[in-house]
Parts: structure tokens; C-alpha cells; sequence
């Protein structure tokens, strides 16, 4: 089954499953719907959000062998047993060899800056509150330099132990929502805070902390100490997870 997944993700120690009693989305996950379908069960999602970043399109599988319980019935019993700040958006079946991660092609980021003068008690853990001046248009000439097929060593966490660090970005958007400002990032993978480095080194270059082109210093140099700060996690959301190359070059 692929379940596609909403979450808000301030209460839990990231997706990924940890030590005993370490609160996590994906341990809520395995243990309702081993209530539900009355056998253990293990969920592989397509992406390792850290503490405090959310989903809109998590996408995540798991394999049952209990017909029984069909699709609506299973999303709604699973609904009715999560907590209020994490909910099934979707069940579909999938064939057997599917797997939310190694069969994905690429997924789309979405980081919220609230540019307010006061902080919004409503919006608290849901957006980085910023509230030194930004030049948008310095940051989106800096953010289209991201485009294409780059190593984005210098962009990635000192976690990352992956052996490849080459992606490719297919979108780097950034405008302005009113009084927010939205970074949105579209890529075929990404690296461990790979998009939150890339916040941090254009709200850097949006307060005239160096050119546009420092992107491409970072890029061609691998240095990770030329970037600008890892942002908060609390204006990240993963929007959604691609299937088809079709609809990730759309």
C-alpha cells in the first residue's frame, strides 16, 4: 500500500524511527496501522525529515497481508487512531516492488519566511519569523544559479556520509506571499539540510552578505563554510514526492 501523508512535525524527533521512547512520525505510523491490520508492521517513507519539519506529501509504503480491511477503511481506522497533528491523506495500492523511497525521482520542498515586523502566535512553529530586510530580487538571481546538475557538497549537512553528493535542481523559486517570503526547491534528491542551507545562504545574500554569485563559489569550492547558516526547521515542509519524470520537469 502507498499512503500519502500530512504532518506537523514540532511535536516529533523527525520521521524516522529511533531508540525506544523516542517520539517519532513513523513510529506512530507502524504502530496504528499494526493496530488496524492486526499484524506487525513496517512503513518505509521516501524522505528522513528532521525534528520539527512537516509534510504536506510525505509519501510512505508498508506491505499487508490482511485483505480484509479495505483502502477507505483502513486510511479512516488509521485517521481515528493518530494523533490530530499527523493524518493519512491516501491508501493505494501499489504493485509489490514499489518503495516510497528508492522508487521516487524526486521531491519538492517548500520553506516559509514570515517577514512581519511582529511575530504571529498562530503561525509558531510553522515559519522561520524574520524580520531584517530581504532584497527578493537579489535572492532569486541567487537561486536560479542552483539550477542544473551541481555537487552540492558545500550545501550539505556534516551528517552527510552519502557517497554521491551530485543532484540536480529543477526548480529554485523565491517570492513573496503577502507577508511571507517562499522558497521552493524541486530536485531529483537531496542531501542531508540541504534546503535549509540553501535558505540560510540566500536569506544571507537577500541581507547583502556577499553576491548572487557566491552560489556559484560554494558550488565550484565544495566548501560548506562559504554557505550561509543551516535555517530553523520550523519553515520546512516536504510538499510532495514524484513517480513519474514527467511530472518533476512540468
Amino acid at each position: 500500500m502507498k499512503l500519502v501523508i500530512a504532518y506537523d512535525g514540532g511535536a516529533y524527533h523527525g520521521w524516522q524511527r529511533q531508540a525506544a521512547g523516542v517520539d517519532t512520525v513513523q513510529e506512530r505510523i507502524e504502530t496504528v496501522a499494526a493496530r488496524v491490520l492486526r499484524h506487525p508492521v513496517t512503513v518505509c517513507g521516501a524522505g528522513r525529515t528532521d525534528a520539527g519539519v512537516h509534510a504536506e506529501g510525505q509519501v510512505a509504503n508498508l506491505h499487508t497481508s490482511n485483505l480484509a480491511v479495505p483502502i477507505v477503511g483502513l486510511r479512516r481506522a488509521m485517521n481515528s487512531r493518530l494523533p490530530a497533528d499527523i493524518a493519512v491523506r491516501s491508501v493505494a495500492p501499489v504493485p509489490d516492488d514499489f518503495h516510497a523511497s528508492r522508487s521516487a525521482v524526486g521531491k519538492t520542498y517548500r520553506y516559509r519566511l514570515q517577514l512581519a515586523p511582529q511575530r504571529r502566535a498562530d503561525l509558531a512553529g510553522r515559519v522561520w519569523a524574520y524580520w531584517r530586510p530581504l532584497e527578493i530580487e537579489r535572492m532569486q538571481e541567487a537561486a536560479w544559479r542552483l539550477l542544473g546538475e551541481h555537487d552540492f557538497r558545500g550545501f550539505a549537512g556534516s551528517a552527510e556520509d552519502r557517497e554521491s553528493t551530485v543532484r540536480r535542481i529543477f526548480r529554485c523559486s523565491v517570492s513573496e506571499q503577502g507577508q511571507e517570503m517562499h522558497v521552493v526547491v524541486t530536485g531529483n534528491g537531496f542531501l542531508y539540510n540541504m534546503v535549509r542551507n540553501i535558505v540560510g545562504t540566500l536569506v544571507e545574500i537577500g541581507r547583502g552578505h556577499g553576491p548572487p554569485e557566491r552560489i556559484e563559489t560554494i558550488l565550484s569550492t565544495a566548501d560548506r563554510r562559504q554557505a550561509g547558516p543551516t535555517a530553523p526547521p520550523d519553515g520546512l515542509s516536504m510538499v510532495c514526492v514524484y513517480y513519474d519524470p514527467a511530472e518533476l520537469k512540468s
